[in-house]
């Protein structure tokens, strides 16, 4: 089915929220008017930018019918954007696209036919490359549904039916930042996800002035970005499963979420109890109804076994790597701790009761455990 021609059921409605992103505004509108699937509407959200954003979007508006612009009187922020200019939307499937990122010639017209091949479906995404503010490829970004319990994984790249965003009632414009990830998770718990690998499709543009770039060096920003995320997946959870998560089982998520144990160089805590406590709390999930929401058992079964191993290997390469600053001081005792830490880390992972053994040596290296033991048992 060659879905490039025109049809006029399926409109697509492209919005496009910017403000002061005019050094990459250009690209971004282009690779929207170059769509190989012609029957589309792009609204431009101007949330009252001070640079050349103006110049730019009524020059294109000038050339091309169907692009509309819609200038906010005050400034009302990404999540509000989205909602002002997908009221003023008509197509039956809407998407939307940042300032700086680039869409493929064939990406509409891609996720359009991937959409109606299959009509259970109500979303459908795919992955993409980052690319640099140069426009090189960079690495590449993309994993299935299932994985939306630990990053954001729709992405960038996606397409959905416009009843999705009414019975969602659009973005919480309180979720600033993190506002994709709170409608993913809200969308999963009531609509069904398809993902396509695809990467051409799609460049998402990394650089200095993304919004994500200023929450991790303001305290404040990070606190509140991290509450959202609290409350998102407490609603995921207990709305979405039927679960109702603990408090406390819900910062033990987002500490697995943010990789909290990388950030904790100085491990003031119990580190063999946090690692035993992650491993319970993944444990448990596994045993969630997940083909209530749709989500494939199997794959969130390997999800959470891949983010267990991914706890261990974070933690032995510190071990490693502090062992490493301690040849400096004590060689004599960084040869003998290295011992069983060389073992353990070449072994864990094939073992069925590897997290009992991260246990025992992360003892070990508390003074808990005598080391000779481990030694031994890693002959």
């Amino acid at each position: 089915m060659n879905l490039s021609g025109e049809r006029s059921s399926l409109l697509v409605s492209i919005i496009l929220p910017t403000y002061n992103g005019s050094k990459y505004l250009r690209k971004s509108i282009e690779s929207c008017l170059s769509q190989t699937y012609r029957h589309i509407e792009v609204i431009i959200v101007n949330d009252c930018s001070t640079d050349d954003t103006a110049l730019i979007i009524n020059h294109y508006a000038s050339i091309d019918k169907r692009v509309q612009i819609i200038n906010n009187a005050a400034n009302q922020k990404l999540p509000q954007s989205l909602n002002i200019g997908f009221a003023a939307s008509t197509g039956t499937y809407f998407t939307w696209i940042s300032d700086d990122n680039i869409f493929a010639s064939d990406a509409i017209a891609t996720l359009v036919e991937s959409m109606e091949q299959d009509p259970g479906i109500d979303i459908v995404y795919s992955s993409y490359y980052f690319i640099n503010e140069k426009g090189d490829r960079l690495d590449s970004f993309g994993y299935e549904p299932e994985a939306l319990l630990f990053k954001c994984a729709p992405g960038a790249c996606f397409l959905y039916k416009k009843e999705v965003h009414t019975l969602l009632k659009g973005f919480d414009p309180t979720k600033f930042r993190m506002e994709d990830m709170d409608f993913w998770l809200r969308a999963a718990v009531r609509f069904r996800y398809k993902y396509i690998d695809q990467k051409h499709l799609y460049y998402y543009r990394k650089h200095a002035n993304n919004l994500t770039s200023a929450i991790y060096s303001d305290a404040n920003l990070y606190r509140q970005y991290r509450q959202n995320h609290f409350l998102s997946f407490q609603h995921f959870f207990r709305n979405g499963l039927g679960y109702y998560i603990t408090d406390q089982e819900l910062e033990l998520h987002l500490e697995l979420y943010f990789e909290d144990i990388v950030i904790n160089k100085n491990w003031n805590f119990n580190l063999a109890d946090k690692v035993i406590g992650y491993i319970n709390y993944l444990d448990n999930l596994i045993t969630l109804p997940w083909e209530n929401i749709g989500f494939d058992k199997k794959r969130i079964n390997d999800i959470i076994n891949s983010k267990k191993n991914r706890i261990v290997s974070l933690v032995i390469n510190d071990l490693v790597f502090e062992n490493k600053l301690l040849q400096n001081e004590n060689p004599k005792i960084a040869k003998i701790i290295n011992k069983p830490i060389s073992w353990y880390y070449k072994e864990y992972e094939v073992l069925p009761s590897w997290y009992k053994k991260l246990g025992h040596i992360i003892k070990a290296w508390q003074g808990n455990k005598n080391w000779r033991s481990l030694i031994n048992k890693g002959k």
